[in-house]
């Protein structure tokens, strides 16, 4: 579900970028071209939110560079982008006899905790389980705290692209599409 949620958010974006620029919305072929690749996607779209936010607050620039910077958010949508491309088929081609010469899902998901425990207070909480293997609550806290880094991230993806929007980075019907599409007006999912 998030990887087609992120997909539609990013094709929903490029779109926009579309009818400002052209006045019309992009026809199928052009949506379809862009396939379930959310690498390309994203470079896309902060390509064009880079260049149309230029010239808004430092509060919208600030939302664009920090979610830039989080270093969680470029493997979890390598992450999303495979499992759009293959990855939902993986274990069943598997079982299938037909196994796919992509990497699994579980590698990539993999990668997206090793950028979480970057995080020192992750790390601390990972040390302090490991020193009390049993103790479930620890196991807990940590496993809890990782999972909640990994949202955030992209909670905090939706909201830039939301506030891009506000600002009117992606056109008119951008502007409303912000208001619309935003966390606090949609509810975490």
């Amino acid at each position: 579900m998030l990887s087609i949620g992120v997909e539609k958010l990013y094709k929903l974006t490029l779109g926009l970028v579309d009818l400002e620029r052209d006045g019309k919305w992009p026809s199928k072929a052009q949506m379809k071209s862009h396939g379930h690749n959310l690498v390309d996607m994203h470079d896309a779209v902060f390509d064009e939110l880079r260049k149309r936010t230029a010239d808004k607050s430092a509060y919208v620039r600030g939302l664009l560079s920090s979610v830039e910077d989080d270093f969680v958010v470029k493997p979890l949508i390598a992450a999303l982008g495979r499992y759009g491309q293959s990855g939902r088929f993986y274990y069943l081609d598997v079982l299938g006899d037909a196994p796919q010469e992509w990497e699994s899902p579980e590698e990539h998901w993999q990668r997206i905790e090793d950028a979480v425990m970057l995080e020192p207070e992750i790390k601390d909480l990972f040390s302090e389980a490991m020193n009390s293997v049993s103790d479930n609550d620890l196991w807990n806290s940590f496993h809890r705290s990782l999972h909640e880094r990994i949202a955030l991230a992209i909670e905090r993806l939706w909201e830039m692209i939301a506030v891009s929007g506000r600002n009117h980075a992606l056109g008119e019907a951008g502007t409303q599409f912000g208001f619309e599409v935003h966390p606090r007006s949609v509810g975490r999912q």
